[in-house]
């Protein structure tokens, strides 16, 4: 056996001059940046305090413009970034570190970058001092809660915003090759079962096992509970494809143990080899995700190559959806919006509105909005589709604003606005435009949103609020929603889905979730809306046994453009 390497006290390198020289030398540049290259989306900096001499990272200089990598009193010259409604606060943190009244800093606020954007920034830092207690050191870094995550936090593997560019950079090469994706089907029980701590566990041993099979191609984190791979076409066979599927469904099936048990997972995929160079990166991705649903819908655990078969069963769909999608870059033609209202619980008086879109198309025929939303959520055009819902929806509902200052409009907010990195700028930018007051705006997660890893969800709220705006998880009770969401999000209100309290009247079931969720919901002082309403006997069983504050539903009022939902708040006002 070889021996172990033992270490002599005495050789220790605690007063090795080399050591020292190098890191007080030109080396610690080379250091400095070498950590500030290895902490994604982070700027770290550290101020030598004697002499108020600070050292940025390169990233941090070029983000925000700063006037280069030595600073001097940068705690103050940090303030001339800092929005100026924040700027006074900032200085009082700044002052108490001076005064030695503290020894850390912890904001999130409003900076200014490079090219005048103001983005919502945190930042940590920690003072060191020397053997008698002198300030010497602080070391901190200032994360950017809007910079795009290209690696996925939870999994470990490319995120699917390096998944859509890798399938245009194979397109833009001319070079065929294959996408397949596997999706888990009962992730959902497994997460109610156990939790999202162990549900995250398993997202990221199922990564570390799909790396480990040291393949060609390149491995990426989907929507959700999928897996994407990425392969030239030259460099595997259609055979190694499906073993690859099939020892997958083998390692869920017997290798993931929760408390000494068993938990089998099953797992359906789709597949497409790409040859068609003229095809778009969101096409690709759909027909996959198209193949993977015939297999879910067949229940077959297994993996569908999407086919000249299939291309014809979905060809009427895309044809239609494409329809759809031209009407978006055609400035969202033949879309529109209506309006269901929202009203208090203790008075039923009318405080919102929900804003849903709908679609009209050539004929005139008004088309299902669950025909064509989930797909056209996954496309990258419903970006520009959901900017018209925020804008239509501000300007319609400053009509009632004006008579009514505590209004609120609620918009859902769908997972292609949160995943891209300038929508929190695009969104700001919308709410100055259309002189919009964010203390009126309640933005919705919608069941997709919540797929996102909580980390990023989380900072996107803390945008949100210190913005001024409202946030909600819609659907409540379904899906992902789970009480532990209401203790990881700084959410105002939770929505309780209307097949959620379906017949909760004869379901004593039901009545204890609701009961619980409720109840937690108000000593965490979050609002709860119960949606669904239909009849006035419902109302008053809800009203009267758990703790909720607003309703809606077909009882008030179906959903109704904005001129019939303006006479019908009047008519219901006059009425009460």
């Amino acid at each position: 056996m070889k021996p172990v390497l033992t270490i002599n006290p005495d050789d220790l390198l605690s007063n090795n001059e080399k050591l020292v020289e190098a890191l007080v030398g030109k080396k610690l540049d080379l250091v400095f940046d070498a950590l500030s290259e290895c902490i994604e989306n982070r700027f770290i900096f550290v101020d030598y305090i004697p002499e108020k001499l600070s050292r940025w990272s390169r990233d941090a200089v070029e983000y925000f413009g700063l006037p280069g990598i030595h600073l001097k009193d940068s705690g103050h010259l940090w303030a001339n970034y800092i929005a100026e409604d924040e700027r006074e606060q900032y200085l009082e943190m700044i002052d108490a570190l001076e005064r030695g009244e503290t020894t850390t800093l912890d904001y999130i606020m409003k900076v200014r970058n490079a090219q005048g954007i103001y983005q919502t920034t945190g930042c940590k830092a920690q003072l060191i001092s020397d053997d008698d207690g002198n300030p010497l050191f602080f070391v901190g870094s200032i994360r950017n809660y809007e910079r795009p995550d290209t690696i996925d936090p939870v999994t470990g593997l490319y995120s699917r915003n390096n998944l859509m560019a890798t399938i245009k950079q194979y397109l833009g090469d001319k070079q065929p090759f294959v996408v397949s994706e596997a999706g888990i089907r009962n992730y959902f029980d497994f997460n109610s079962m156990y939790g999202f701590d162990e549900g995250n566990k398993l997202l990221k041993k199922i990564a570390d096992w799909l790396q480990d099979q040291k393949l060609n191609g390149t491995f990426f984190r989907g929507d959700g509970t999928k897996f994407v791979y990425i392969v030239k076409e030259d460099e595997h066979t259609t055979g190694e494809l499906h073993t690859l599927f099939n020892d997958f469904k083998k390692f869920l099936k017997t290798e993931v143990v929760v408390d000494g048990m068993h938990a089998e997972l099953d797992v359906c995929g789709g597949a497409m080899h790409v040859t068609d160079m003229s095809l778009d990166a969101s096409s690709i991705y759909n027909c996959v995700q198209y193949a993977m649903s015939q297999a879910k819908n067949e229940n077959r655990m297994e993996l569908l190559v999407y086919n000249d078969e299939m291309q014809a069963q979905s060809r009427k769909h895309l044809s239609s959806l494409n329809k759809i999608r031209n009407s978006i870059t055609d400035g969202c033609k033949g879309f529109f919006l209506v309006y269901q209202p929202i009203v208090l619980a203790e008075d039923e008086s009318v405080i919102g509105m929900e804003a849903l879109i709908r679609y009209r198309d050539e004929k005139g025929k008004i088309v299902p909005p669950n025909s064509f939303i989930p797909w056209l959520e996954k496309d990258a055009a419903f970006y520009e589709l959901g900017s018209f819902i925020l804008r239509t929806a501000m300007n319609d509902a400053k009509r009632i604003i004006k008579d009514h200052p505590d209004f609120i409009v609620n918009v859902n907010l769908a997972y292609p606005q949160l995943q891209r990195v300038d929508f929190k700028t695009d969104l700001h930018r919308m709410v100055e435009e259309e002189h919009f007051d964010a203390k009126n705006l309640k933005l919705e997660l919608t069941e997709r949103c919540k797929l996102i890893d909580v980390d990023s969800l989380r900072n996107d709220m803390i945008y949100f609020k210190s913005s001024g705006m409202q946030t909600a998880l819609d659907d409540f009770g379904t899906g992902y929603s789970a009480i532990g969401l209401l203790v990881s999000l700084p959410v105002d209100q939770i929505k309780i889905d209307k097949s959620f309290i379906d017949n909760i009247e004869e379901d004593f079931p039901k009545q204890c979730l609701l009961e619980a969720i409720t109840n937690c919901a108000s000593k965490l002082d979050i609002n709860c809306c119960v949606e669904g309403i239909e009849t006035s006997e419902m109302k008053e069983y809800l009203r009267d046994n758990f703790k909720i504050t607003s309703m809606q539903g077909y009882y008030y009022s179906k959903p109704l453009e904005i001129d019939e939902f303006i006479n019908w708040m009047k008519e219901y006002s006059a009425s009460r």
